[in-house]
């Protein structure tokens, strides 16, 4: 039987990285646009403004706008901190299964997170099979 993969290779890395930066680089220009939608010309806090002017709704827009600044920096975060895992070796291994024993794991590619998931969610830590067992409380 051939010897499991434990880790990614400086190739597999390097797509990851490249992969990560792109997102962030996204995420950045999502955040500059909720930034410019936000300018104290468009608040609620300015004293003139016109008579049909619906409070509500821009109240509701500004609500919105920090909700999703709030949320697209979150992400930012943790991409910052899946580009330290790679520096340091240990991205794309599942957290769950290097914590438990990996004989243990029915995840196949265990303790590998499999690179489909890795280019779609790179900032993840747990495999799928191992982050819906945590979620029903099963690890």
């Amino acid at each position: 039987m051939a010897k499991q993969k434990t880790k990614y290779t400086k190739a597999e890395l390097k797509k990851f990285e490249a992969n990560i930066l792109a997102k962030m680089a996204e995420v950045n220009e999502s955040i500059q646009g909720v930034r410019s939608t936000t300018k104290p010309t468009n608040s609620v806090f300015i004293q003139e403004r016109s008579e049909d002017f619906n409070e509500g709704t821009e109240a509701h827009e500004v609500e919105k706008n920090f909700l999703l600044m709030s949320r697209e920096s979150d992400y930012l975060v943790n991409l910052q901190k899946a580009l330290r895992r790679i520096k340091d070796g240990t991205y794309g291994i599942c957290e769950i299964s290097t914590k438990t024993t990996p004989e243990k794991c029915e995840s196949p590619g265990c303790p590998l997170i499999p690179k489909e998931r890795l280019m779609e969610v790179p900032n993840a830590t747990k495999g799928v099979f191992c982050k819906e067992k945590k979620k029903l409380n099963l690890i």
